[in-house]
C-alpha cells in the first residue's frame, strides 16, 4: 500500500468528495481520483461509492479512514516537531472560530497575528457548528464554554461579562431607596432571549431596573447598533462594545449578575503542539487585557 495513495484517500475522505479535496489543497481533482483508484486496487475493495453528484465512504473506506486519519495526522505533526526545532514557525495553520467572534474581531487579531508572524500562512474560517478538527483539516479552534472534550486541550484566552449599556445622552436609572430604578426603563432585547421584566446590576450592592422592551433584534450586533442611537439600554457582550466604550459612544451602568462566558484556543489531544499552534495561543492570550482572564 502506498502512503501517498494513502494519504490522498484520507484527503477526499476528510473533505467529502474528489471537487471539495481539490479545491482545499489545490491538487487536481483528476489525480485525486487516480491515486485513490490505484489504492482501492492495491486493497481489492472498493472505498468509496461514486454517484453522479456525489461519493460516499463504502463500509471498508469508513473503516480505513477511522483507522489511518489520526496515524497520519501523528506522522505529520511528527514532521512539524522536527522542523519547528530551533526555527522560526513556519507553515499552514487552520483555525475555525464562531460567527461572533470573527466578524467582530478575527480580522483585525489575523492581521496582527501574520505581521508578526510573517512566515505562518493563517486560515480562518468562521461557522457556529463543532468542527472536527481531525477530519476537516483544523489546526486550532475557538470554542465558547466549551464542554470537557478528552479529544482536544487548550486553554481559556479571555472571559467575556455581559454590560448593561446606553448611549451617553439615554438617561441613567436613579435609584430609589432598596436600589431599586421604580420607573421602567426601555431596553433593547435579542429575539431569542426570554425576557425578563428586571435586571440585576451587579456590584458591591446589587441593584435592579425595571425593564420595558421596546425593540426586539435578531443579532447582538444590531442591537449594539439600535442602542447607538439613543433608542434604550440593552446587556452586550464586552467584546462588541469595549472600543465604543472607550470612545464614549456608550455608557456602562454596570455588570450584568449574567454567567460570565469563556472563550477557549483548542486543539486535538492527540497530535502534539505545532510551533505554529503555540505562538497562536500565546498570541491570543497576549492580545486582550489581563484582567480579562
Amino acid at each position: 500500500m502506498n502512503l501517498d495513495d494513502l494519504s490522498d484517500f484520507v484527503l477526499v475522505a476528510a473533505y467529502a468528495g474528489f471537487a471539495n479535496a481539490s479545491r482545499a489543497s489545490g491538487r487536481p481533482k483528476a489525480t485525486l481520483s487516480r491515486k485513490v483508484m490505484e489504492l482501492e486496487a492495491s486493497l481489492g475493495v472498493r472505498l468509496f461509492e461514486r454517484g453522479p453528484r456525489s461519493v460516499r465512504l463504502t463500509e471498508a473506506g469508513e473503516l480505513l479512514f477511522a483507522r489511518t486519519a489520526g496515524l497520519l495526522s501523528d506522522i505529520a505533526e511528527s514532521a512539524d516537531m522536527v522542523r519547528d526545532v530551533g526555527v522560526r514557525p513556519r507553515g499552514p495553520l487552520r483555525v475555525n472560530v464562531p460567527t461572533l467572534f470573527g466578524h467582530l474581531l478575527m480580522g483585525r487579531l489575523a492581521a496582527q497575528f501574520s505581521a508578526a508572524y510573517p512566515d505562518v500562512t493563517l486560515t480562518v474560517t468562521s461557522e457556529d457548528r463543532a468542527v472536527d478538527l481531525v477530519r476537516e483539516g483544523y489546526d486550532a479552534v475557538i470554542r465558547v464554554n466549551p464542554k470537557p472534550d478528552s479529544a482536544l486541550v487548550g486553554r481559556c484566552f479571555v472571559r467575556d461579562q455581559l454590560l448593561i449599556v446606553a448611549a451617553p445622552s439615554f438617561p441613567a436609572p436613579s435609584w430609589a431607596p432598596g436600589f431599586i430604578d421604580a420607573a421602567p426603563v426601555p431596553v433593547v432585547v435579542r429575539n431569542a432571549a426570554k425576557p425578563s421584566a428586571i435586571w440585576p446590576i451587579a456590584g458591591d450592592v446589587v441593584r435592579h431596573i425595571h425593564t420595558r422592551p421596546v425593540l426586539a433584534l435578531p443579532t447582538l450586533t444590531m442591537m449594539r447598533d439600535a442602542v447607538l442611537t439613543g433608542i434604550g439600554a440593552a446587556k452586550l457582550p464586552r467584546l462588541l462594545v469595549a472600543d465604543d466604550l472607550a470612545s464614549g459612544r456608550l455608557v456602562c451602568w454596570g455588570p450584568s449578575t449574567d454567567a460570565i462566558t469563556e472563550l477557549w484556543v483548542l486543539h486535538p489531544s492527540t497530535r502534539h503542539a505545532s510551533a505554529r499552534v503555540k505562538v497562536f495561543m500565546r498570541f491570543l492570550k497576549d492580545a486582550f487585557p489581563r484582567e480579562w482572564l
